[in-house]
């Protein structure tokens, strides 16, 4: 009888998930026309399905068919350019891990109360169970090369990556004393949901000296990035963060940084990220500590020595940040009568690192009714990376126990995007039962302080320039800030209102600058501008006089775009330089081409008579900010003040 109800569980589980992958492998012939050895393989486990009553080989073969899903999966994506899979894969990757956790652990709850029917003298088998983690990784890297003891490579980057996951764990089954017996393996699958790059800079010599080898005539600068599309989801390497256990029961952790190329502003120089990968061991104890604890913070020193060839450079660093989802808290009758308070932070609560002591103090209390459970309340307290984070009183654990902390941030991180909204958490447990409370906080910096990590010009522009606000139409420029690279006397930004600069003879290819805002704008609280509305395909706009104006990032993003056009245009109008016989006028426009455009080739200023807009030129820049929207770029002005903190 125990031999029947257990084939009838291995036929209903095992053969209608294994069977339906097998099938799916002889499906791929459509698509991807797999080897003959996937294709052999698949018949050969097709037959092993049949009739076996051991657990642990129905469970090989499932690992395997997983392995051959993969390999087959590959090549029909080589093919067909999707990724496919057996089971229709979600939109998103947090759908996606989600599906998979659910199939996983669906499985596990059917075989788990199924498992009383194994004979005492089965092999012990392995279940597996999902359970949600989620984190990121943040490569602060650079790339060198040396020749001749002269530098040739020089760049520096900071790549963050943000993942979801499942970490799996294998319980193992003791048929003999009917119950799991306490030993564990672990492995950990993510997928990636968004990557940022920012802080990046850097040149290459792309030319020596006829006399002096060792001596460079000619710098590309790395002004752009690509990410490759095969990190994207669903087409993306999906093993960000992996873990797996070895047989002498530690557990090896690998996380792994999406392939970056960077760009010169040559248009043909590229570089290959080579920080990439680090990998950390842990004890079983170690690992089950993190589990309790809920969340882990690892980093790693991936630079090498420099060398003649580029390389990770050393002082590099790779930090990965893991933590364990909570499950929905639950509700159990005995704390109903149990009340969790959070007195600070309040929700919604600003701070703002000091202007001068580089700290930022976050007071955490809370209270419970009855007040005897207060000192058991456990805090989740936000990590910023690149800020050191110290809790009084000092506290061992990843989340402090009891009713009051102060937590002091230290040093303003490098990415911009570790401002903005955090949660802060406070969980009390009493048995299996839990209650929690959150509080949203919000992180800023002082906008006109230098007190940055670079430390050499305004904390806006430091920390602006990372964000979309300085991508003009989603290109990559250079940005100077005020008159840098330009002479005193031919810099523009030397007279109030003009809030930025483009100087075809003294800038850089793709280089423009942005003034200081404090300085030039009208309003320094707000840097309030204003900038002629106007758009020859809109006729009102040449006859009435209106004008947009803009605060905050808004006026950074759209000085941006002005002198970003500005360089289009004088790269499109002029690849050989300004002609004067072409341009009798002087508005910067060649004279053939002006009356297609709208504009009187004998006149300097075609339209607004009686308002100063400079030329033609200017009017026709004027139009690339036309269509902007206010409050585009909101989400990352962590400035104060700001848009998120108006005054």
């Amino acid at each position: 009888m125990r031999i029947m109800s257990f084939s009838l569980l291995r036929t209903s589980l095992f053969c209608s998930i294994i069977g339906t992958m097998v099938l799916s492998l002889f499906c791929f012939a459509v698509f991807a026309q797999p080897p003959a050895d996937i294709d052999q393989r698949a018949r050969q486990l097709e037959q092993q399905l049949e009739g076996t009553t051991d657990l642990n080989k129905l469970m090989e073969a499932y690992r395997e068919t997983l392995q051959l899903m993969g390999g087959a999966n590959r090549g029909a994506a080589g093919v067909t350019g999707t990724s496919t899979m057996p089971i229709r894969p979600a939109e998103t990757p947090e759908e996606e891990v989600l599906r998979r956790r659910e199939v996983i652990n669906s499985q596990f709850r059917q075989m788990k109360n199924r498992l009383s029917l194994l004979p005492p003298g089965t092999e012990k088998p392995q279940l597996p169970e999902a359970v949600a983690v989620e984190g990121y990784l943040v490569v602060h890297g650079g790339e060198k090369e040396l020749f001749s003891n002269e530098v040739r490579t020089d760049l520096f980057y900071t790549i963050k990556e943000r993942f979801v996951g499942n970490l799996i764990v294998g319980h193992t089954y003791d048929p003999a004393r009917g119950r799991f017996d306490g030993q564990k393996a672990y492995e950990i699958q993510s997928l990636s949901t968004k990557i940022d790059v920012s802080g990046m800079g850097g040149k290459k010599c792309v030319r020596r000296g006829s006399y002096s080898p060792s001596s460079c005539t000619g710098w590309t600068h790395f002004s752009g990035y690509e990410i490759s599309g095969g990190e994207r989801y669903p087409q993306f390497h999906s093993g960000v963060v992996s873990a797996e256990t070895e047989e002498d029961g530690r557990i090896t952790i690998v996380a792994e940084a999406p392939a970056a190329i960077f760009l010169g502003d040559d248009g043909r120089t590229n570089l290959k990220a080579g920080c990439s990968r680090a990998s950390w061991t842990l004890s079983q104890s170690e690992f089950e500590q993190w589990l309790e604890q809920g969340e882990l913070t690892l980093r790693r020193d991936i630079g090498r020595p420099m060398g003649p060839s580029p390389g990770c450079s050393h002082g590099s660093t790779m930090t990965l940040y893991l933590r364990v989802q909570g499950e929905p808290a639950e509700e159990c009758q005995k704390m109903k009568s149990v009340e969790l308070l959070v007195i600070s932070p309040r929700d919604k609560d600003r701070h703002v690192f000091g202007e001068h002591s580089n700290r930022l103090t976050l007071e955490l209390e809370a209270k419970t009714v009855p007040a005897h459970y207060a000192d058991f309340i456990e805090w989740t307290i936000p990590e910023i990376e690149g800020s050191r984070r110290t809790v009084f009183p000092a506290s061992t654990l990843q989340a402090p126990k009891g009713r009051k902390f102060t937590v002091v941030y230290e040093g303003l991180p490098e990415d911009n995007n570790e401002f903005g909204r955090k949660t802060v958490k406070a969980t009390l447990k009493v048995d299996s039962c839990r209650k929690e409370a959150t509080r949203e906080v919000r992180i800023f910096y002082p906008r006109d302080e230098n007190n940055n990590p670079e430390g050499k010009h305004p904390n806006w522009f430091y920390y602006w320039k990372q964000t979309p606000a300085a991508r003009p139409f989603g290109q990559n420029v250079r940005i100077g800030y005020h008159c840098t690279g330009i002479p005193h006397e031919k810099c523009s930004c030397r007279q109030r209102g003009v809030i930025g600069q483009f100087n075809p003879y003294y800038s850089g290819y793709k280089t423009i600058n942005v003034c200081n805002l404090k300085t030039n704008t009208w309003i320094p609280k707000t840097f309030y501008a204003e900038l002629p509305a106007v758009k020859r395909s809109k006729p009102s706009t040449l006859s009435e006089r209106n004008y947009f104006s803009y605060t905050h990032i808004d006026t950074f993003a759209v000085a941006v775009m002005h002198e970003f056009t500005h360089f289009n245009h004088f790269h499109t109008f002029w690849p050989d330089g300004w002609k004067e016989h072409q341009d009798l006028d002087g508005d910067d426009l060649p004279d053939r081409l002006e009356p297609e455009m709208g504009f009187h080739p004998g006149k300097k200023q075609t339209h607004w008579a009686g308002v100063d807009l400079s030329d033609d030129e200017e009017f026709l820049t004027l139009e690339a900010t036309y269509d902007y929207r206010t409050g585009t770029f909101d989400r990352y002005d962590w400035a104060k003040p700001g848009k998120n903190w108006p005054e």
